[in-house]
């Protein structure tokens, strides 16, 4: 009786509690929590709807915006040849420098294709015998459709006998397409390195990017790798792009199963190394 009186009373000054309920006979509803489950269930499955109609508009809009690319540079590459009678010099100057933004957002375009496909969770690595210095050729002839600084050299180090690599070609080919980038918008003077290095005990290949630019922030290095992220006020920086090169980086490379480093100092440039197993586990 002294039991039930203070449970009564208990309940008049805090409200019933769970176990209280239980000695009063009282009904606990469970449709109550069902239907919390529910709408919890309900708002999530219209948050991923909504992520997958943002996808696949983003993925159709970068597959319709290369068909009008293909067409101005192939026009541009046409006035260069003379199918419209020659041109003077100042003319070739401003189709190059059409063909080389054209370029860019081709690049763009296909960056944005492939990171639409790696949220799709469908696209699994293409695995292929990768001749390394031709790679890195590869990646360095991009340099000419790239905004160019006066006084920057770019080198290729690739020293002879590096052993073939196993991966994803051209989801390489953008990594280290967008490291040089990177390199080449925060490098005004100096030089831009690509290099490779294999590591028999490892048997890991080590591909760099260094630059002797304006460097990292170490407070930024961690969020360097976010996407828009451009360091200090990076939506009033003073380069370009939009600060998604360096987040197609890291996805990208997580992808094929490799690592990406970064060291850097303040004024003093940046190192960017990419660690790839030589064949896939």
């Amino acid at each position: 009786m002294q039991q039930l009186q203070r449970t009564l009373e208990e309940s008049v000054k805090h409200g019933p509690t769970k176990q209280g309920k239980k000695r009063l006979g009282v009904h606990i509803p469970k449709g109550r929590k069902r239907l919390k489950e529910q709408a919890e269930e309900l708002r999530t499955e219209k948050a991923k709807g909504a992520n997958r109609a943002k996808t696949d508009f983003i993925n159709i809009l970068s597959h319709e915006l290369r068909k009008p690319i293909h067409v101005i540079v192939g026009c541009g590459d046409l006035l260069l040849n003379g199918a419209w009678g020659t041109l003077q010099e100042s003319q070739k100057a401003i189709l190059l420098k059409m063909k080389q933004n054209a370029y860019y957002l081709f690049d763009l375009t296909n960056d944005l294709i492939a990171l639409t496909g790696l949220d799709k969770s469908r696209v699994e690595p293409r695995y292929e015998e990768i001749d390394v210095r031709r790679l890195l050729e590869e990646v360095a002839w991009m340099r000419n459709f790239m905004p160019k600084a006066e006084g920057v050299v770019l080198k290729l180090k690739v020293p002879p006998g590096l052993p073939s690599l196993f991966s994803d070609r051209d989801k390489l080919r953008i990594i280290l397409r967008n490291l040089l980038g990177n390199a080449m918008e925060f490098t005004k003077k100096g030089q831009i390195t690509i290099a490779a290095h294999f590591n028999p005990k490892e048997e890991m290949m080590e591909l760099r990017v260094c630059d002797t630019g304006i460097g990292i922030d170490e407070k930024d290095r961690q969020r360097v790798f976010d996407a828009f992220c451009q360091g200090d006020n990076f939506h009033t920086h003073p380069f370009g792009g939009v600060g998604l090169g360096l987040y197609i980086v890291k996805k990208l490379t997580a992808h094929i199963g490799a690592k990406i480093e970064v060291e850097s100092e303040k004024g003093k440039g940046s190192r960017f190394r990419l660690r790839i197993p030589i064949r896939p586990d």
